[in-house]
């Protein structure tokens, strides 16, 4: 796992282009915050650091070092945290009080497990801007969690506290088809109607990273008012531009997926799924060719850019995707 940037002369000419789009202002949606002491599943050989220091060195510079940064800050899961009892949990809870108490302008979601009920996720809830819940497949009982309904990584105990408190949840659906599975659909039309007043945000622009899952399938939710997305690590636009022309750019959001973000390499749609290139696929093309391969982010970052041309956006309604919808939905 790496939290820094690795800048090449070829990202800082990319990063020149972004100077003209990126607004001044930029509140990320979706940015891991960590200390692998608490992710002893990811085999780093070393203890790595990601905090807010470690975030503002490595992003500010994509961001052309915007005036105003701020973060709601999403606990990085992994499958062992999933016990009842589990002390890497513990340490994350704690990890994340510490980086909300360092910047009271930044925000905070916890991993639920599934199962929990909402009377020990709302005990939990020890500093006033933890403001959401982050669930993630990893910690559902199965062997294959790829697979998982919702349901069994998503505890409705987090609705239930959600619903009371206005808080948020962020999903990371998984399935094939994401949004396209029947499966998903259902689940997020009914439960996002049974509690109207707790805001679920689809992450990754509903896991659109083969791009037709969602461009066929997010008129069936436009109309739910309490259904968001964030556009964390999707490097390309044709999902993105579908969403905002079927549910509007006010419930839309960037992200950078930090620290995927300052990796190498690019996800994109293949055949009926998609495909992740990262680093060691990109090695095979050294010396045979001139593609020059950007960071996470700034493919991320130029897709945006592409979407808002293609939507022939408004400065203003840049400012939306990049700042003003996070800081109303957080109410800061």
């Amino acid at each position: 796992m790496n939290n820094k940037a690795d800048y090449q002369p070829f990202d800082r000419e990319a990063i020149k282009i972004l100077e003209g789009f990126l607004p001044n202002k930029i509140f990320d949606a979706h940015a891991h915050l960590y200390d692998t002491e608490h992710l002893p599943d990811h085999g780093c050989e070393s203890r790595i650091i990601g905090d807010l220091e470690s975030y503002k060195e490595a992003m500010l510079p994509m961001l052309c070092n915007p005036k105003t940064m701020r973060l709601n800050i999403v606990t990085f899961p992994e499958g062992r945290m999933g016990s009842m009892d589990s002390e890497s949990l513990q340490k994350a809870d704690a990890f994340l009080l510490e980086q909300l108490k360092q910047d009271n302008a930044n925000v905070g979601e916890i991993l639920v497990r599934p199962g929990e009920t909402a009377e020990q996720i709302a005990a939990r809830l020890v500093h006033p801007n933890i403001r959401g819940f982050k669930c993630y497949h990893l910690l559902a009982d199965r062997e294959v969690t790829w697979n998982a309904s919702i349901g069994e990584y998503l505890p409705e105990g987090a609705w239930q506290v959600a619903n009371e408190k206005k808080m948020c949840i962020t999903l990371h659906m998984v399935r094939d088809h994401a949004l396209s599975d029947e499966d998903n659909l259902h689940y997020i039309r009914t439960m996002a109607k049974k509690y109207p007043d707790a805001t679920l945000i689809l992450a990754h622009a509903a896991r659109s990273f083969a791009a037709w899952t969602g461009i066929e399938s997010v008129e069936k939710i436009a109309d739910l008012e309490n259904v968001w997305f964030d556009f964390s690590a999707i490097c390309e636009s044709p999902a993105m531009l579908q969403i905002i022309k079927k549910a509007g750019i006010k419930r839309c959001m960037w992200g950078s997926d930090y620290p995927v973000s300052v990796m190498r390499g690019k996800a994109i749609s293949l055949g009926d799924g998609f495909y992740w290139i990262y680093q060691n696929d990109l090695d095979r093309f050294s010396g045979k060719t001139s593609l020059r391969h950007w960071l996470v982010g700034i493919e991320n970052l130029m897709a945006m850019r592409q979407l808002c041309q293609l939507a022939d956006l408004h400065e203003s309604e840049v400012e939306d995707l990049f700042y003003n919808n996070a800081a109303k939905l957080w109410g800061k």
